[in-house]
């Protein structure tokens, strides 16, 4: 699995474990996130720490994310964030929509 989770209360820490979120492992990890929070109605804080390089596939798996979040009325924070994924955020301008915090820990 290329995912960890931690539960607290009404949210759900989900943390990539890899170097590179891309096309080679975004169907697992996609499948992976999904199986932990189906059904679940708790905010999830994802946790991209480890992650220095993602591609627009895992970008998408971002998004979809988001708006599963977005349609049950809960949040996706995002933490974590290396330079490249803030990067590939800030020219994508989802930086301005995401919730981001620089430090995982103060949630």
């Amino acid at each position: 699995m290329k995912i960890a989770v931690k539960n607290s209360e009404g949210r759900k820490k989900i943390i990539l474990m890899v170097e590179k979120f891309d096309v080679a492992n975004m169907q697992e990890i996609k499948k992976n996130i999904e199986q932990e929070i189906n059904g679940d109605k708790d905010d999830v804080l994802l946790d991209l720490s480890l992650v220095k390089f993602i591609d627009s596939s895992g970008l998408s798996v971002i998004i979809a994310l988001f708006k599963q979040q977005n349609k049950l009325k809960k949040k996706l924070e995002i933490c974590g964030l290396q330079k490249q994924p803030m990067e590939l955020l800030k020219i994508t301008q989802l930086h301005k929509i995401f919730m981001i915090i620089d430090n995982c820990n103060q949630r």
